[in-house]
């Protein structure tokens, strides 16, 4: 069978390792999932680890039980994804020349 990994294949891999005790069929789970997010990108973006490791180089105080709702804040927000920005760096930064003249 061909190699079918997708930009998320990572990721949802690691899903399916925290829950494969509860899965019949691996390879059909993360094929299912595959195709189902197959136009999406899927991004761990951060955890509680990195948050404690930025406040205290911003030298912030924070105990670790606030450490999620700083991440449920930065997720509300929407804070954390791709903007038009990264499109624009990424489509100049992969090809030439792909301005269109209005």
């Amino acid at each position: 069978m061909a190699d079918q990994s997708t930009r998320n294949t990572p990721l949802l891999n690691e899903i399916i390792g925290v829950i494969a005790d509860q899965l019949p069929d691996k390879s059909s789970a993360l094929a299912r999932l595959e195709q189902h997010f197959r136009n999406d990108y899927i991004l761990n973006a951060g955890n509680a680890d990195f948050v404690a490791s930025a406040a205290e180089s911003l030298r912030l105080a924070i105990t670790k039980e606030e450490l999620p709702a700083v991440l449920d804040y930065i997720a509300q927000k929407s804070t954390v994804g791709i903007t038009i920005d990264n499109v624009e760096t990424a489509i100049n930064d992969l090809f030439d020349d792909r301005f269109i003249e209005p």
